[in-house]
């Protein structure tokens, strides 16, 4: 009984292996990081509703349809406020402000709707779930930012300076 769940498991891994996008596609995020996610949208199947309505407004007209799929990319850019799992599994929760209105949404890194993923900020925080932003309003959603890299104009005067 445990070999065969054994056997199981090294064929569930053997397939997720395939599907863990490469090295350095995927950059390493952290909560609090301000991230732009850029989302393969696919536009036009005809079991979709969007694309019934367009059938019945096309042959209302009494023109023919030619099945067309528009692909699209969106952009997403928020804040990472939670991350869980980690690999193939591995999803962030990134919440952003549209209108007036806090809008939450979970990707999975890894996943093939997932084109693009690119880190813009940092944030200092010292929780690893920033649900508390949540009841934020305005500027209180702010956080502090980390400062990586000093510019290059800087290294050089205190570089001249002998600091």
């Amino acid at each position: 009984m445990q070999t065969l769940n054994q056997d199981k498991q090294s064929i569930i891994r053997s397939y997720e292996a395939g599907l863990v996008k490469e090295e350095g596609e995927v950059p390493e995020i952290k909560p609090g990081d301000t991230v732009r996610i850029k989302i393969n949208i696919y536009e036009g199947g005809s079991d979709m509703i969007a694309g019934l309505k367009k059938i019945h407004r096309i042959a209302a007209k009494g023109k023919s349809r030619t099945d067309t799929k528009v692909e699209r990319v969106q952009i997403f850019e928020g804040t990472v406020i939670s991350i869980k799992g980690n690999g193939l599994r591995q999803k962030i929760t990134v919440r952003k402000l549209a209108s007036g209105i806090g809008v939450e949404k979970t990707y999975f890194t890894n996943s093939r709707k997932v084109a693009g993923l690119e880190v813009i900020r940092r944030a200092k925080v010292r929780r690893s779930k920033l649900y508390y932003l949540r009841d934020r309003v305005g500027k209180a959603t702010r956080l502090k930012e980390k400062r990586l890299n000093q510019p290059a104009e800087k290294k050089a005067k205190d570089a001249k300076s002998g600091k």
